[in-house]
C-alpha cells in the first residue's frame, strides 16, 4: 500500500513561493550590496564590518580613507562618489547613510560622524578653488537635500543642514543651519515655535 500524498491547491503552492521570494528578496539585495561593497572598496586603507553599496558609485582613492562599520551607500539615479586626493584623509564614523548623488572629496581632510544622514545631491569638499580647509561634521547630523559644505566648516553633533543650504561657517551642536549663506538656529527654538 502506497502513502498518499495530501493534495494542495495551486493557489496555496503560489501564495507561498510569493511569500517565501519577499522574504528572501531584501536579504539577497543585501548580500549583493556587501559584495559590491568590498569590491568598490578594495584600495582602502581600512573598510569596517557590513558596509553595503547599493547602487553606482565612484571611489578614487590617492590618499588615505578610512571607513566605520555598518555603512549604506543607498542606488539611485545618479553615482555618488568619494575622492581622496595624495596626502588627503577622509574618514566616515559607522552607521552612517548616503543617498544617491552625494559627493566627497577631500584634499587636505574631511571626517564625517557616526550615525549621520546624508539625502541626495550633497556636496563635501575642502577645496572651494580659492582656499582648502579640513572639514568636520560630527556624530549625528543629518544633511538634507543639495546641501553643500564648504571648507573649513564644523557641523556640531546632532544638527540640521536643511535642503540646498550652503554652510560657510560653523554650525554649534543642536543647531539647524538653512539658507545661501546659511544661518544657525537653535534646534530647541525650531521645537518651542512649532509647538513640538
Amino acid at each position: 500500500m502506497t502513502p498518499r500524498i495530501a493534495s494542495v491547491p495551486l493557489s496555496t503552492v503560489v501564495a507561498q513561493l510569493h511569500g517565501l521570494r519577499e522574504s528572501l528578496e531584501p536579504r539577497a539585495e543585501r548580500a549583493v550590496a556587501l559584495v559590491r561593497a568590498r569590491w568598490l572598496f578594495r584600495s582602502l586603507q581600512s573598510v569596517g564590518h557590513n558596509v553595503a553599496a547599493y547602487g553606482p558609485l565612484s571611489v578614487k582613492n590617492e590618499g588615505t580613507m578610512k571607513l566605520g562599520d555598518r555603512l549604506t551607500f543607498v542606488g539611485g539615479m545618479m553615482p555618488s562618489s568619494l575622492v581622496s586626493h595624495p596626502g588627503a584623509r577622509l574618514t566616515i564614523g559607522a552607521e552612517t547613510q548616503f543617498n544617491y548623488g552625494v559627493s566627497l572629496e577631500a584634499w587636505e581632510s574631511v571626517t564625517l560622524g557616526e550615525r549621520c544622514m546624508f539625502a541626495s545631491f550633497v556636496r563635501i569638499s575642502d577645496r572651494d578653488g580659492h582656499r582648502t580647509a579640513p572639514i568636520v561634521i560630527e556624530d549625528d547630523v543629518w544633511v538634507a537635500h543639495g546641501a553643500i559644505i564648504m571648507p573649513g566648516v564644523r557641523v556640531g553633533a546632532r544638527s540640521v543642514v536643511s535642503a540646498g543650504s550652503i554652510v560657510t561657517q560653523d554650525v554649534p551642536p543642536d543647531s539647524l543651519a538653512m539658507g545661501n549663506p546659511a544661518r544657525n538656529m537653535s534646534l530647541e527654538l525650531v521645537a518651542r515655535e512649532s509647538g513640538a
